[in-house]
């Protein structure tokens, strides 16, 4: 069982940091992102099923030397899943991550080394955190073709309650020109954005997300396995100052969250059904609403100022 001081501490590294891997001119100090999802199961009862996801995280690099940066970052999410029947029905999920790494560039910055080691809870925070705990990591290498176009490749790592996880990574950040860039890291995200006048924009981009959660001991240790995928197209901009808003409306592809037996997993993954909260349900479409306290880099400044 973790303590309620070491817990304290977790929460504490989850209010004050964070970190992002996906390169752009722009860095947000804090983040906030909430996520709607309307649709019907696939079982003959047809009933509704709404899913609300809320994202908080929060940033703060440390620049040193000639262009190596300490990052910290912590990522928490809320999810909640309700399921409209004769007898309502609903479950919460949360997650709670802190990253911490090293971003090196070489001397003649041509290079950049990426190295993250990340600690995670992801359950239902309903019993033993102790159990929850996921440890993994990332590592990206960066080439700088020049200033409108970088190169990255790399591997993601974590320890999920379905086994051990490996995915490849491989990204671009393409400046085309002063209204067009596309930038991302594939599979997990990838944009092609369009600038409409200083700092607003427009875009489609894709998304996904792969985590699972522990549950408590009265659903014998089950997990949820949720895979989200995502097509989507945005709005973003700066609504005063410092502070920008995006809104976003997204299609799902394949979006599930099973409920897998944990006993089971590494021999035979068995996934339960039935008439829960879990269920399969089918891909519809939804939208997000974001805000975040952003502080632009130099150069997009003076791509702003130029406008």
């Amino acid at each position: 069982m973790i303590s309620k001081s070491k817990l304290q501490f977790l929460l504490f590294i989850v209010i004050f940091f964070s970190f992002k891997t996906k390169a752009q001119p722009f860095v947000d100090i804090i983040a906030y992102n909430n996520q709607n999802f309307f649709s019907n199961y696939k079982d003959s009862s047809n009933n509704p099923v709404f899913i609300q996801d809320n994202f908080l995280n929060l940033f703060v690099p440390v620049k040193f030397g000639k262009g190596h940066v300490f990052l910290f970052r912590v990522n928490s999410e809320k999810l909640v899943l309700n399921r409209s029947a004769t007898m309502n029905s609903s479950y919460q999920l949360y997650s709670l991550s802190a990253p911490i790494g090293l971003q090196l560039t070489s001397k003649n910055l041509k290079w950049k080394y990426t190295g993250i080691f990340i600690a995670k809870i992801n359950s239902d925070f309903k019993d033993d955190l102790s159990k929850d705990m996921q440890y993994g990591g990332i590592g990206l290498v960066t080439r700088v073709i020049n200033e409108n176009c970088q190169i990255r490749f790399g591997l993601y790592y974590n320890k999920e309650f379905f086994g051990d996880f490996f995915m490849p990574l491989g990204g671009i950040d393409l400046k085309i020109n002063n209204k067009w860039q596309m930038y991302g890291t594939l599979p997990s995200n990838f944009r092609i954005e369009y600038n409409l006048y200083k700092s607003w924009n427009t875009g489609a981009g894709f998304r996904s997300f792969l985590r699972s959660f522990r549950l408590n001991n009265n659903y014998n240790n089950d997990f949820i396995w949720i895979r989200e995928n995502q097509f989507k197209i945005y709005l973003e901009g700066s609504i005063y100052k410092n502070l920008f808003m995006s809104v976003d409306i997204f299609r799902s592809i394949a979006y599930r969250m099973p409920r897998n037996d944990y006993y089971s997993v590494r021999s035979n993954q068995i996934e339960k059904t039935g008439l829960d909260v879990f269920a399969p349900f089918k891909d519809n479409f939804g939208f997000t609403v974001g805000f975040s306290f952003r502080v632009m880099t130099k150069k997009a400044e003076r791509k702003e100022e130029n406008q």
